[in-house]
């Protein structure tokens, strides 16, 4: 009898052990999802143009046709891509600062540029992680387009406040009013 009972008392040890192993691995946290390389997910922003005065100022400067370029890819990328990519951004920004000119070297791009710079390094420092996670990378996106859109309205306002322009416009105006 003492056989039986210590069986029994075996059997529901061992239900209770099964029971409690079976809610542990129910707590045990989920990992991300692998970036999916035919995803159709994307940010839903749009880029801001610039005026067309900006883009006659900017027309021979190669540097931000590239990041122009690029960033519209981005906008339209998957999490996949834009996490094989960040460090191609990284490098076209970086590029683009070194190489400013002149009249664009002020304080109000060079901000803009450094927001650009930070939220990249955000990107990348998700796109490092082992198992990256693509709602963050896409949040991540949208903060690097909007960074970008407000680079894009300084360029549009420096080529307006740039005095020669300003001056050829008067010019112009004084002109038209003659005739």
């Amino acid at each position: 009898m003492n056989l039986s009972r210590l069986l029994l008392l075996g059997i529901i040890i061992l239900c209770f052990a099964c029971k409690n192993e079976k809610e542990t691995n129910f707590n045990t946290p989920q990992l991300p999802a692998k970036l999916d390389s035919l995803s159709t997910e994307k940010i839903k922003l749009e880029l801001l143009k610039l005026s067309s005065q900006a883009e006659k100022d900017l027309q021979s400067f190669e540097d931000f046709k590239n990041l122009q370029s690029f960033i519209t890819t981005l906008q339209n990328s998957n999490p996949y891509y834009i996490n094989k990519h960040v460090d191609s951004l990284e490098l076209l920004v970086q590029t683009f600062e070194e190489n400013l000119s002149e009249d664009l070297n002020v304080n109000t791009i060079n901000s803009r540029l450094t927001v650009i710079a930070t939220e990249l390094g955000l990107l990348k420092l998700l796109s490092e992680s082992k198992n990256p996670d693509a709602k963050k990378i896409l949040e991540a996106n949208a903060r690097i387009i909007k960074a970008y859109n407000s680079l894009i309205i300084q360029l549009n306002e420096l080529s307006l406040a740039i005095p020669e322009n300003i001056e050829k416009e008067l010019l112009r105006d004084e002109e038209k009013k003659e005739q």
